[in-house]
């Protein structure tokens, strides 16, 4: 038997839907660099990082996303839509007074607004996971994993890169402007004020073209909102799951300080925002060719496995780099060097996330698929953002900026190390680990290897699988 192959109308709206998400979080990730320009210290970086935390909390509701809708609305887009709304009508307004918040270094409004933004990104988040499971569920549900991935990726591209690129005057005049004769002028190509109202726009059209374009396949959810939340305490009671929570919580520890603090810490040496965006162009390559070519792989944790040490050792490399900036920026070879050094760390951070994510949706159970999938990620995002968080409270504990850096690279690196020294075997085994074991009730399936000449066959087998689990969970 063959896989089908998955219909391009189906990765193109994934993808859509994950670029208009990833937009955002590549904004707001780039909003760091703009308060450091104004002044932010260390301490206040560190409670603006705050608003990431819908991501890791996003379980508390996922349940509830999954188990309420109208059903002849559709399972997803009864969520999905209202949220897109909102989002665009609150970025549209926040358009207006961004600027002025970000001169006058308001972190707590700031923080409480992107923190409302985020918690609707979240959400987003839970509609299109759980509606790419039942999108994929004939196909390779490894494309879930890259879909998601290369539309995040080309967001985060888009809402970072390209906003601080062409958001500075400087870049503007100097090849924009002056190659084309025009006048020169205070402000880049666009303000950040009007990115944020394009993309506001953005979410409004996207939104109303699935509302009137796509119909939703019906989903028969036999789970009520308690089942569902009771679903998750019973997954807990598996032993696999609670040694896959420990491994998503430490994990991130290894490389907190790389990601948290390498640019800020190169914008405090004289790297300027436009340049840090322009360093992104190079990378947004990398970041879109290697799920793809992950695509096909059974193995995603023994990846992740594999790619785990040499990232750290990247991380040091990277550090160690750093630390002489000072005296080598202004060399012809500082950029070159740099650039290699993000592609080679970058192509690693990307085989382990498309990895990770992959893992997610070939043990999610369909059944529960929005909240199995939302509570892997939420244990991966909620132990990213505590190391990040710890690494900017203790950089605010070290008075010298120089030293904090790669103290806490060199820190997080021995953690990072004896993780993984502790936990090797662990990841081997649960990778070995039949599908099966991973779901609510040990069913044998096959994944990935839907006949595209039985769909009538798979459907009823699909159909009693959900009808067992129901009937698992509600006694």
């Amino acid at each position: 038997m063959k896989a089908e192959t998955v219909p391009c109308s189906t990765i193109l709206l994934l993808i859509t839907l994950y670029i208009l998400q990833g937009v955002i979080i590549g904004f707001i990730s780039a909003i760091p660099l703009y308060l450091d320009s104004r002044g932010a210290k260390w301490q206040e970086q560190g409670t603006f990082n705050f608003v990431v935390y819908p991501f890791s909390l996003k379980l508390a509701w996922a349940p509830i996303i999954d188990a309420v809708y109208i059903t002849r609305f559709g399972r997803r887009k009864t969520w999905l839509l209202p949220i897109q709304y909102l989002l665009g009508i609150i970025l549209f307004t926040l358009s207006f007074f961004l600027t002025q918040l970000i001169e006058e270094l308001n972190i707590k409004y700031l923080t409480c607004i992107f923190f409302l933004v985020y918690v609707l990104l979240a959400s987003q988040d839970i509609c299109v996971d759980g509606w790419a499971l039942t999108l994929l569920t004939n196909y390779n549900l490894q494309w879930a994993s890259t879909c998601q991935t290369v539309g995040q990726t080309t967001g985060r591209f888009i809402g970072y890169t390209i906003l601080m690129t062409f958001e500075s005057a400087n870049f503007t005049n100097r090849f924009i402007r002056q190659p084309f004769l025009l006048t020169e002028r205070s402000y880049g190509l666009f303000t950040i004020d009007q990115f944020i109202r394009l993309w506001a726009v953005a979410f409004i059209l996207v939104s109303t073209i699935i509302a009137l374009c796509k119909r939703e396949k019906q989903e028969n959810n036999h789970l009520n909102i308690c089942q569902t939340y009771l679903s998750i305490f019973k997954l807990f009671k598996k032993t696999c799951i609670r040694q896959l929570t420990c491994l998503l919580l430490v994990s991130p520890i290894g490389y907190a300080a790389t990601y948290a603090m390498t640019s800020l810490v190169l914008k405090k040496y004289g790297v300027s925002k436009e340049t840090l965006g322009l360093l992104g162009i190079p990378l947004i390559f990398v970041k879109i060719l290697i799920p793809f070519c992950v695509t096909k792989t059974n193995r995603p944790l023994t990846w992740y496995n594999r790619a785990y040490l040499p990232r750290l050792v990247m991380c040091i490399l990277i550090a160690i780099f750093i630390c002489f900036t000072p005296y080598i920026l202004s060399q012809w070879y500082f950029y070159p060097i740099l650039i290699c050094l993000l592609i080679l760390n970058e192509s690693l951070v990307y085989l382990m996330l498309v990895s990770r994510v992959g893992f997610y949706a070939r043990i999610s159970d369909p059944c529960i698929g929005g909240t199995y999938i939302t509570l892997l990620s939420m244990l991966g995002n909620l132990g990213a953002s505590l190391s990040s968080s710890s690494v900017l409270y203790a950089a605010a504990w070290i008075k010298s900026d120089k030293l904090a850096y790669p103290i806490l690279v060199g820190i997080c690196f021995l953690f990072g190390c004896l993780w993984l020294f502790a936990q090797f075997r662990t990841m081997v085994r649960l990778q070995a680990l039949p599908i099966e074991k991973w779901h609510l009730l040990s069913v044998p399936i096959v994944l990935d290897k839907i006949s595209s000449e039985t769909p009538e066959l798979y459907s009823k087998e699909q159909e009693q699988q959900n009808m067992i689990n129901a009937s698992a969970i509600h006694d």
